[in-house]
């Protein structure tokens, strides 16, 4: 059987993939929000939440029983597919001629994903658009809707995701990485996740929150290897690589689309080492959130942009504020402005969220 052909240039890739605009992709990936699956979750981003992993704990909430954290969803599906290659045959869209980075994310989140639910993820392809960067030349930036339902049919959860498309430069390009101060030594992210301390279950009200106030940092160490890989086999689940897909990539090590491997990462995603997924980072921004608001706030929408690589080695910390508040239809709302920044100082993801807080006496 003749192998299909490759597309090798932005324009070629632009105009098949402007043909399947509005096209809903056939594979739609289920899964179940077990205990075990919530576990791995936040194994995989770094968030120990009692609400989330330990049942007498969450049987004192207001949920009443262990419920998934709201980006949940990502471990159904990265919700990527439909922005990455459109309605195109995956085989024909290469690395090695057209790499692709997550480049930012926009949620809207409708309701709880109760222990036990199956989800379901559907992908729609939406519009692409040109645009020009002085480091990496023409990118083409894809949509994809996608839409997050339960066994019940309910809406959870709805994604526009964002991924950039470019032509390979052959090499890999260069970040601010340089520590602020030297002599900076590596902090392991393993104890941060056990000593992180939440609001939990005391009630943050609206009233009490002011424009301008700080969210309490949230660290998140020297990224390793090891949050790699946790990342990606607790959060999308362990599997192998077939002999197609290794021949194909260039990689005999191919975890995590070929972050595990530094050349390949150099080469095929133009990248200066091993690095993260997009996603990961947008959990942190939601988990900073999440952390601050306690057990009796509801995060309802959360949009992130994805600027530069976390990269093996770098050290993060997630900073927020209180961006204003306001009340619609009774509700109070809080807008929060979050930001991972690497040890050189650079904002390397940033975003926004909306938070629904109880407000007193009502």
């Amino acid at each position: 059987m003749a192998q299909p052909s490759l597309i090798t240039t932005l324009d070629e890739f632009e105009a098949e993939y402007k043909a399947g605009i509005g096209a809903t992709l056939p594979h739609r990936p289920v899964k179940e929000a077990s205990l075990d699956n919530i576990r791995r979750f936040g194994d995989g981003v770094g968030d120990y939440n009692p609400l989330w992993r330990d049942e007498d704990y969450a049987a004192k909430s207001r949920f009443g029983a262990v419920t998934a954290p709201p980006t949940f969803a990502y471990a159904v599906a990265l919700g990527v597919i439909a922005g990455e290659t459109g309605a195109i045959d995956r085989a024909r869209v290469s690395t090695q001629f057209l790499p692709v980075n997550y480049a930012g994310v926009e949620i809207e989140f409708f309701g709880t994903i109760w222990r036990g639910d199956r989800i379901t993820a559907t992908e729609r392809v939406g519009p692409t658009v040109r645009k020009e960067s002085g480091r990496i030349g023409a990118i083409n930036f894809n949509t994809a809707f996608v839409d997050y339902v339960n066994e019940r049919q309910e809406r959870v959860a709805a994604f526009k995701t964002l991924m950039a498309r470019f032509e390979n430069t052959g090499h890999a390009l260069e970040y601010e990485r340089a520590p602020k101060a030297s002599g900076a030594a590596p902090e392991a992210a393993d104890p941060l996740v056990w000593e992180r301390r939440r609001r939990g279950g005391q009630t943050r009200h609206w009233e009490d929150v002011h424009e301008g106030e700080a969210l309490p940092e949230l660290p998140k160490g020297t990224y390793s290897v090891s949050e790699l890989f946790l990342f990606t086999h607790g959060v999308m689940g362990t599997y192998r690589s077939t002999r197609a897909a290794l021949e194909a990539s260039g990689s005999a090590e191919l975890g995590g689309g070929g972050r595990f491997d530094a050349e390949h990462a150099s080469k095929r995603r133009n990248m200066p080492g091993q690095f993260d997924y997009g996603p990961q980072r947008v959990c942190w921004l939601a988990q900073i959130v999440t952390d601050w608001m306690g057990d009796d706030g509801t995060l309802k929408k959360l949009s992130a942009s994805i600027r530069h690589p976390n990269v093996v080695g770098d050290t993060n910390v997630v900073l927020g504020e209180v961006a204003g508040k306001s009340i619609v239809a009774g509700e109070g709302l809080v807008e929060t402005r979050m930001r991972v920044v690497n040890q050189s100082g650079l904002t390397t993801a940033f975003g926004t969220a909306v938070v629904a807080l109880p407000r007193k006496g009502a």
